[in-house]
């Protein structure tokens, strides 16, 4: 079998899928002659119910563009040349060393196919191609429910620490309300309300830099890298109104803010930044902005408002609790690992030192975290 590689990205192979059959199953890397196939492909997989705008050829090029990763999209085509199954894999080089991983900073991105042999070609090659390239591992982010524990097992372990957090959306707001537990949520935008506290939505520059300065805040406080201010201004340019941002003021002053992005029926509470005052926060600003988001989401037709995911360490559990009490679906994700240089799987061998990279960098300035995230936060994927 011939690996196709970045430098040889017009060459495709043949994999054949047994000696008894006559058929093959193309699979070779995208190429922009794909690029109308892809987006067909992805229109076709909306009712999957897996296709998040992590997929979309907008967030490839985000993702190239200001973490360097290089992106090895992987296509399965049928004998009439029709994209029948994606894999979309970056390439990402650190100080922990090389990998491919589907997709960096997401939840899943994993195999999206029309049929499960064609989910195990694409892994066949994702494998190999893994080999050719001299990663250390693969690490493919499958949904719950999706073609991972057919296809991978037995030789390809999976880890499971993170959840993903999901609330489904009713036409009538006030359906969803009752679901929210009446001790904690919906108390605390009872409290952001009576304190006099409001709300402005809008996906303006202005409402831009309102987030980022309560991001950049939250990042310190949680002694994690940034993502840089042109990564979310260019998501604000490929997204258009699919982005949203709401913030919740406390007398005059922004005090949290959230970045949401829509996506088909789904939003993603994608981001968030608030001023971490004791007393501002008791207030709950966070449940204000989300209960106002939720409601217009209700309005426009959405049907999922998926918080995105943690762990049970985020935090120290904080976020986990966090979500775990606005969603009515919580999901187990497995992240499956092809090791391909003998190495043990990467989520438990730097627990030691990113805490104490945590340490240093909440003890840090604002303006050094500004200045230092862009190159940092590419070496956590």
């Amino acid at each position: 079998m011939t690996i196709v590689t970045q430098n040889t990205v017009a060459q495709k192979y043949s994999l054949e899928k047994g000696k008894d059959e006559q058929k093959k199953s193309s699979i070779c890397l995208f190429e922009e002659k794909d690029k109308d196939a892809y987006q067909q492909f992805l229109g076709e997989m909306i009712l999957d119910g897996r296709v998040t705008f992590e997929y979309t050829l907008e967030w490839k090029e985000i993702i190239q563009k200001h973490f360097r990763f290089t992106p090895y999209y992987l296509l399965g085509k049928d004998d009439n040349g029709k994209i029948v199954g994606v894999l979309p894999l970056f390439k990402a080089v650190s100080i922990f060393g090389k990998r491919f991983v589907s997709t960096p900073y997401a939840i899943f991105t994993g195999i999206l196919a029309n049929d499960e042999e064609t989910a195990k070609e694409l892994l066949l090659f994702a494998k190999r191609l893994a080999r050719e390239q001299q990663v250390d591992f693969l690490e493919l982010r499958e949904k719950p429910a999706s073609y991972g524990p057919s296809i991978y097992f037995p030789d390809i372990p999976s880890v499971n620490h993170v959840f993903n957090f999901s609330l489904h959306l009713s036409a009538d707001h006030q359906e969803v309300w009752k679901k929210l537990p009446k001790g904690s949520v919906r108390w605390g935008i009872t409290k952001a309300k009576k304190s006099g506290m409001t709300v402005q939505s809008g996906n303006t520059t202005s409402d831009l830099d309102t987030f980022y300065h309560l991001f950049l805040r939250t990042r310190k406080i949680r002694g994690v890298p940034a993502y840089p201010y042109d990564y979310f201004k260019d998501i604000l340019h490929s997204f258009g109104d699919n982005v949203r941002i709401y913030t919740s003021f406390f007398q005059g002053k922004a005090v949290a803010s959230i970045f949401l992005i829509y996506h088909n029926k789904e939003v993603r509470y994608a981001f968030a930044g608030a001023v971490h005052q004791p007393e501002i926060m008791a207030l709950q600003p966070y449940h204000l902005a989300l209960w106002q988001a939720i409601t217009d989401a209700c309005e426009k037709g959405y049907t999922l408002f998926n918080f995105g995911g943690a762990t049970l360490q985020t935090n120290d559990g904080g976020l986990y609790e966090f979500k775990k009490k606005w969603a009515d679906t919580i999901e187990e994700v497995p992240y499956y690992y092809f090791i391909n240089k003998g190495k043990k799987i990467p989520a438990h061998e730097q627990n030691l030192l990113l805490k104490i990279a945590s340490w240093v960098w909440a003890r840090l300035p604002v303006s050094l975290i500004k200045l230092l995230s862009p190159i940092v936060i590419r070496q956590f994927v």
